[in-house]
């Protein structure tokens, strides 16, 4: 699993799969990332998550990388999926925390 700060510049280079919450999703998101929620809002695991990373991700063509808020959830995320599924992953360090503090604008989730 690889480790790398967050920044803008950076999320072109990967398919970025998006781990928090959907309330957290609601406050904004990274414009072409996946969404598939780690937890549900009560902070309960999602049993179905590799399933569901299987069947809406294209993991085996694509430079995979988790982000949620700070980097703790998809740093555990990238190294369950790396174990799971056997495929190099990465974690975006800082998490949208670090990077809206960069001033990056997050797209609004609607719902």
């Amino acid at each position: 699993m690889k480790n790398i700060a967050i920044s803008k510049d950076i999320l072109h280079d990967f398919c970025i799969i998006d781990v928090r919450t959907p309330s957290e999703w609601r406050s904004g998101v990274i414009k072409e990332a996946e969404l598939i929620a780690l937890c549900d809002d009560n902070g309960f695991m999602n049993e179905n998550f590799i399933q569901e990373f299987q069947t809406k991700i294209d993991y085996k063509n694509k430079n995979i990388a988790f982000v949620c808020a700070t980097g703790s959830r998809s740093k555990h995320t990238a190294i369950m999926i790396e174990d799971a599924l056997g495929i190099e992953c990465t974690n975006l360090d800082g998490g949208m925390v670090a990077l809206l503090s960069q001033g990056y604008e997050a797209t609004k989730k609607e719902g």
